[in-house]
């Protein structure tokens, strides 16, 4: 099972310069020609601010394909949107948070999770299941930064 962690969200502008070059796998030129406008990041993670939640995953039950959602990851979790299967949504079973992935398999929904070693969880009725929110944004951190204080880090070295 996943645990979800829900997070304070500050709601200030997080302003960043987005390179317009596509970066392959390489690094970007350092010519000013090059940079772009600034962004948001919040426009891009919070959508809809007021129904915008973050949240940290606790466990591996997302940590395969598709979403390959680690233990640690922020979660940017719309309560806005009206969930539809396939998608990864945040829900209440029995009264605790979990992520799942959202399936209907015949007339039936199922929370089903990315990582094949946990069974999935029949969806039976909104006493049993309360859906909480879409997922729309994972954030995950790749080396020791400022983030990894909210947020642990998937390791790779």
């Amino acid at each position: 099972m996943c645990r979800v962690d829900i997070l304070q969200v500050a709601r200030e502008p997080v302003w960043l310069i987005e390179c317009e070059t596509a970066i392959p796998a390489g690094f970007p030129s350092p010519a000013e020609d090059e940079r772009g406008v600034p962004i948001d990041l919040n426009k891009i993670l919070l959508p809809h601010p007021t129904h915008t939640y973050l949240a940290r995953v606790n466990g591996t039950s997302m940590d395969g394909p598709p979403s390959n959602i680690p233990d640690g990851a922020l979660l940017a979790i719309d309560c806005a949107l009206k969930p539809q299967p396939g998608q990864v949504i945040v829900a209440a079973v029995e009264g605790e948070f979990t992520v799942k992935r959202l399936e209907k398999r015949g007339a039936t929904y199922w929370l089903v999770p990315d990582n094949p070693t946990f069974p999935a969880v029949e969806v039976r009725g909104k006493e049993h299941v309360q859906v909480w929110g879409v997922v729309t944004h994972v954030v995950t951190e790749l080396i020791n930064g400022k983030l990894h204080e909210h947020v642990r880090a998937r390791r790779l070295q």
